[in-house]
């Protein structure tokens, strides 16, 4: 026995030496990867813990991406290491050496985040890098292009697979030593798509510029498709030549001029009859093909949508497409027996066109907002004296912008009243469909709904409720509220989660920024820390500098759609010349936590303004 109290001395005297020489990093790492290669995320921890062992030592690796979803990527514990994300690694003979350094392999646009790693020796040590993907572009361009004298000719220039989604597409013009931005001309018409979503995270984006024969000098030009995207260092350019072609001639042999001398012939004399087929044969001329109008699945007020109309079967010259906003003058209550009165806007002028030489592609970009949901828009083709309408209706969508589970009391305690509180905010349309279930599925009954209500913006909100008497059983057991509402993407539900944790959950505390990073002596500056992810949100924060406490502002907890509390705190100082070089401490204290943790930052060495 007393051989084993000397072994817990050792152990904690251990722990005070190790947490005195530090337990955190100060800094966050950048690190910038293209897709589809390989990164390794550093993390080393402190030379004494490889007296650890094995059993004793655990490792987490968790991620916070794009969208502030958390999520655990790789973990070490017991020995075993668990990969919740394909082709993550930490090397065990790097660990042997206090190097628990990540290997993600084949990274993807979805890898993009905050990478934190925590390892706990029992001393608690964590790493943040920040992980930046990008994907180069690839742009495809014709090499070579013809235009017909007298006509205009679109080339179109595809630029693919890029993140993240700023690009920006120039079409330049070069006539032999002048290079001119295209559009300058009245000779040339540049059209723009929005960039798309492509099923792996990355985008792409399609420009088009239609040139009439009349503006190339010298018989060919020379046309450049410029882009300037984050992955390069300098602007992309890539060119195509445009030559211009005579119309084709029809050739005659002698037979074919003795016809046509009889057929002249017999046009004279039955120049009436001749007239009459004439005009039959123009007026009975085959129409183009016009598809339906396209538009997104989904369409989000707000947030520019492209609709498209396709037009087949006619050359560009022939075609005259208008575009027009249907309003309804009547109420959605009172309809008359023929429909509402349309009041029409003409929108025509807010239209592009795309063309190649077989299919023509006229885009309308329109935002609309809540109150204009069931809009109607109409494209109008006018080709060869006929008129071809197509119509299509907008239904527009608001995400909720607020979807999280609260419990009452906020820590359960085992044969007391628990209450679940679903709330989804601020969406649009009202049609919503809430169903809970525990663990692997198993339906919960007993739910109340409330709602929806609605604002004065004609946003929605609506609460669902259960209650449950906690039994044993019931700890660390998962609810889960599924929310069904037509502006969520495939599968068009999304899940809540909620873990019942009796215990509560410890802060997961960043570490301290300042803005500006390098302030100047007599300029304001802020220090600041996040601290996440805490359960109650009851949670004590003190700063000090150089071992003096000094007053500091925080935000108020708020609640994360994880069911989990987060919040701010600030410090706000004017550095003088005593500041240089003084350390600023924030301590963060939680109930569920064994010990308070904190976070350092030396002030650096600024310069006076003057």
């Amino acid at each position: 026995m007393k051989h084993l109290q000397n072994v817990k001395v050792m152990i904690k005297v251990m722990l005070i030496v190790c947490h005195c020489r530090g337990s955190s990093s100060d800094t966050t790492r950048q690190l910038s990867v293209l897709v589809g290669a390989d990164v390794t995320l550093g993390c080393l921890f402190d030379k004494l813990s490889r007296l650890v062992e094995w059993s004793a030592l655990t490792i987490e690796w968790n991620v916070v991406d794009t969208h502030a979803d958390k999520s655990i990527v790789y973990t070490f514990e017991d020995g075993r290491a668990h990969e919740n994300r394909e082709g993550s690694a930490v090397d065990r003979m790097h660990l042997l050496q206090s190097d628990a350094s990540l290997q993600l392999h084949n990274v993807t646009v979805g890898d993009e985040g905050l990478y934190t790693c925590r390892i706990i020796t029992p001393v608690v040590y964590t790493e943040t890098t920040s992980l930046e993907v990008l994907a180069r572009p690839s742009v495809l361009l014709p090499e070579k292009a013809a235009v017909t004298e007298g006509e205009e000719r679109t080339i179109q220039c595809d630029v693919t697979g890029f993140y993240p989604e700023k690009l920006a597409v120039t079409w330049l013009i070069q006539n032999g030593s002048h290079t001119v931005h295209a559009g300058l001309s009245a000779f040339s018409r540049v059209c723009t798509e929005m960039a798309i979503l492509n099923a792996d995270g990355t985008f792409s984006i399609r420009s088009g510029i239609t040139m009439h024969s009349s503006a190339v000098k010298g018989g060919e030009m020379c046309i450049m498709c410029q882009v300037e995207h984050k992955t390069y260092s300098r602007p992309y350019n890539t060119s195509v030549t445009l030559t211009v072609q005579a119309p084709p001639q029809p050739v005659y042999s002698a037979v074919t001029l003795i016809a046509v001398t009889s057929v002249t012939s017999l046009l004279l004399v039955t120049a009436i009859i001749g007239g009459a087929l004439l005009l039959y044969t123009y007026l009975c001329k085959t129409p183009p093909s016009v598809s339906e109008i396209s538009q997104p699945s989904i369409v989000y007020a707000q947030v520019q949508t492209d609709l498209k109309c396709t037009i087949q079967g006619a050359g560009q010259r022939e075609l005259n497409v208008k575009w027009s906003k249907l309003r309804s003058n009547a109420g959605s209550e009172e309809l008359s027996e023929w429909g509402s009165l349309l009041d029409r806007e003409d929108l025509s002028d807010q239209a592009c066109l795309l063309s190649d030489c077989e299919h023509h592609t006229s885009v309308l970009t329109v935002c609309l907002t809540v109150a204009e949901d069931q809009t109607q828009y109409q494209c109008e083709v006018l080709c060869r004296g006929q008129s071809i309408i197509r119509l299509t209706t907008v239904q527009v969508t608001v995400e909720p912008s607020f979807l999280q589970i609260t419990s009452i009391p906020q820590i359960p305690k085992v044969e007391r009243s628990l209450v679940l509180c679903c709330r989804l905010e601020n969406f649009y349309p009202q049609e919503v469909d809430l169903e809970w279930s525990r663990n692997d599925g198993e339906p919960v009954c007993g739910v109340t709904h409330f709602g929806p209500f609605s604002d004065h913006t004609r946003l929605y909100s609506v609460w669902s409720k259960i209650q449950l008497l906690m039994a044993r059983e019931d700890e660390r057991a998962v609810y889960t509220c599924r929310v069904y509402h037509s502006s969520f993407p495939a599968p068009g539900y999304k899940d809540v989660l909620y873990h019942i944790n009796t215990q509560g959950t410890p802060p997961d505390v960043m570490f301290i920024d300042c803005e500006p990073p390098c302030p100047l002596l007599g300029e304001e500056c802020t220090l600041q820390l996040c601290i996440k992810d805490f359960c109650p949100e009851d949670v004590s924060v003190a700063w000090t500098k150089d071992g003096e406490e000094v007053p500091s502002f925080n935000t108020p907890p708020s609640l994360n759609i994880n069911g989990l509390y987060s919040m701010y705190t600030f410090l706000k100082l004017t550095p003088n010349n005593e500041d240089q070089g003084s350390k600023f401490r924030c301590r963060v204290a939680h109930s569920a936590q064994q010990e308070p943790e904190e976070r350092l930052f030396t002030l650096p060495l600024t310069h006076s303004l003057h």
